[in-house]
């Protein structure tokens, strides 16, 4: 007569069943874009009769045009920096599709060429964690908290220098160049203000949805 299974046996096969579910529920995310894509770019919704990728999603999948587009960008930006995951058995870690949106916002900040070189240290962190699985909202909060903090300094020494060119401006023997390089150092202020400000607005980017402190946070 076979040895009925332990409590930890159960768990353990109820687990790596699980494990498999919801590598499949990442993979398919990541078809359904590919197959969107695929009507996008050859165009197919005109075979069925409709004049516009929107109307097909909407009348045939009943996904609407934010979903649609989410899952367009997703697609495009998995082709250009994710490849691995788009092959027909991608091996190792896939982000879930909320985290996937949050990955991918991380990284377009990180193309920017103005990117404070703090805030890219933080950005290249979270991309890290992102990658694992591991990115929490509270890192995300803490993240946009210390952003705004150095915007806001930015924005005060911007200030500053821009009163301090009016009154240079003011001095007939001003040495030359001088007023050229209070514009260059004006300019790459700006710069940097407009990076940080991008980058602390990444929780109200849309879709997107952060692993939370012991589990997930709700739909948003």
């Amino acid at each position: 007569m076979a040895r009925p299974i332990t409590p930890a046996q159960r768990a353990a096969q109820i687990t790596f069943v699980l494990k498999g579910h919801l590598k499949n529920v990442q993979i398919s995310y990541i078809r359904a874009a590919a197959l969107l894509a695929k009507v996008r770019d050859e165009k197919l919704y005109r075979a069925l009769e409709h004049d516009s990728m929107e109307s097909y999603a909407a009348e045939r999948l009943g996904l609407q045009r934010t979903s649609l587009y989410r899952y367009l960008q997703l697609y495009d930006w998995l082709r250009r920096s994710h490849r691995e995951w788009l092959a027909p058995h991608p091996k190792g870690f896939i982000p879930e599709l909320s985290d996937a949106y949050a990955l991918m916002w991380i990284e377009r900040q990180l193309e920017h060429p103005h990117v404070e070189p703090q805030t890219r240290v933080e950005l290249e962190a979270l991309r890290k964690k992102a990658l694992a699985g591991k990115l929490t909202k509270r890192e995300i909060d803490e993240f946009r908290a210390r952003g705004r903090k150095r915007h806001d300094t930015l924005r005060a020494l911007s200030a500053s220098l821009r009163a301090l060119r009016g009154r240079a401006a003011a001095f007939e023997t001003l040495p030359p160049g001088v007023l050229a390089d209070l514009d260059s150092a004006l300019g790459r202020l700006n710069a940097a203000s407009g990076a940080l400000a991008r980058a602390v607005r990444l929780a109200n980017a849309g879709g997107i949805r952060l692993a939370a402190i012991g589990g997930k946070s709700p739909p948003g």
